[in-house]
């Protein structure tokens, strides 16, 4: 049988490998683990990269960039180990929707026999939110119930109104905030027979610190990077069982007709290209960010009962005095990216 195109790049570099280590057979089995982690992830391993790198394998580093580009560009295979091994879709399924052929499917099985690794141990250790390809996994399999906790609401309420409503000297309009929420992630796995696992992530919001360096303008606000160590500093010692769950700003507008034109309550480029930069500083200090809050807020006579705008299920608007607010919560997936598919909004204590 004729070897699929992610088979044939496969074995050159496993020929590469077991050419090189030879008899040494603990070596060459620690390779081929190299070599199938590359194959769950789309993503060389430091020890293979090193290897690569020494020039001590003639042709490994062409090889295994050759590889890795086809992974990550034209193959399904990581995607489709995940979806059967951490999201327990069944083997057909996975097979299906994200297209690997049976040929290519029972090598890497082999593969895995010989490095002396089992892919249902292997697959869920791995470290999957820092892969940008998991994102649609992770959107698909893993639903959100973001809890906003009252102290955490008053905190963004506060700080968002007191902005709005005492613009600084010189200047017209109020301006945006920007802060950190602290709280506890649970995560519930739901097996579903052949369909996979779906997991429901429970994020509990309990505070809501605003940055008081940042830098906030009518129209945007810039975090102060370096004041975010200072307070995740703090609250660890004040509030050692919270991590770092998301962050939150405020859009102002003048009134809610402008909200409602401009959609107040949504996310710029701007927003995720920040949100991105965020969840990139949390990861380096091994902590996951999993919510983003827009709190979009303007003057407005009408008074409302608290309730989804719209009927959108990741929104709570409000009364607060003359203002009107709309908040809403958005996924920050494993890459930063934001949607707001699969999350629910709501407030502690609250039921519906």
């Amino acid at each position: 049988m004729a070897y699929t195109e992610l088979e044939r790049l496969t074995e050159i570099v496993r020929n590469d490998l077991e050419g090189y280590f030879g008899n040494r057979r603990t070596r060459r089995r620690e390779a081929l683990q190299w070599l199938l982690e590359l194959l769950m992830t789309a993503r060389v391993p430091e020890a293979l990269e090193a290897l690569a790198r020494s020039g001590e394998v003639r042709g490994l580093r062409t090889h295994l960039r050759v590889l890795s580009e086809y992974l990550r560009e034209q193959s399904k295979l990581p995607e489709a180990l995940c979806a059967r091994y951490k999201y327990r879709l069944s083997e057909s399924r996975a097979c299906r929707q994200f297209p690997v052929r049976q040929s290519a499917w029972g090598y890497v099985h082999r593969l895995a026999r010989d490095a002396d690794r089992a892919l249902a141990i292997a697959v869920p250790q791995i470290a999957y939110a820092s892969l940008d390809w998991h994102d649609a996994l992770e959107e698909r399999f893993v639903n959100v119930e973001a809890v906003l906790e009252t102290h955490a609401l008053e905190g963004m309420l506060v700080s968002a109104l007191e902005a709005y409503l005492s613009p600084r000297p010189q200047r017209r309009k109020g301006y945006e905030v920007y802060g950190v929420n602290l709280g506890m992630t649970r995560d519930v796995p739901h097996t579903s027979g052949p369909s996979g696992t779906r997991v429901t992530r429970y994020v509990s919001v309990m505070r809501s610190q605003p940055q008081l360096s940042a830098d906030g303008q009518y129209e945007f606000v810039e975090p102060n990077r370096r004041s975010l160590d200072a307070i995740l500093t703090v609250t660890q010692l004040l509030h050692p069982h919270y991590q770092a769950v998301g962050h939150f700003h405020s859009h102002p507008y003048d009134d809610f007709t402008d909200l409602e034109r401009r959609e107040g309550w949504l996310y710029s480029a701007s927003d995720e290209e920040i949100n991105r930069d965020f969840a990139a500083a949390m990861a380096n200090l091994h902590q996951r960010i999993c919510t983003t809050f827009i709190v979009g807020i303007c003057r407005s006579p009408q008074s409302v009962i608290r309730s989804h705008y719209r009927g959108l299920a990741n929104t709570i608007q409000l009364s607060v005095g003359n203002c009107r607010v709309i908040l809403a919560a958005y996924r920050s997936l494993g890459s930063g990216r934001l949607t707001r598919s699969n999350i629910r909004l709501a407030l502690a204590g609250v039921v519906g």
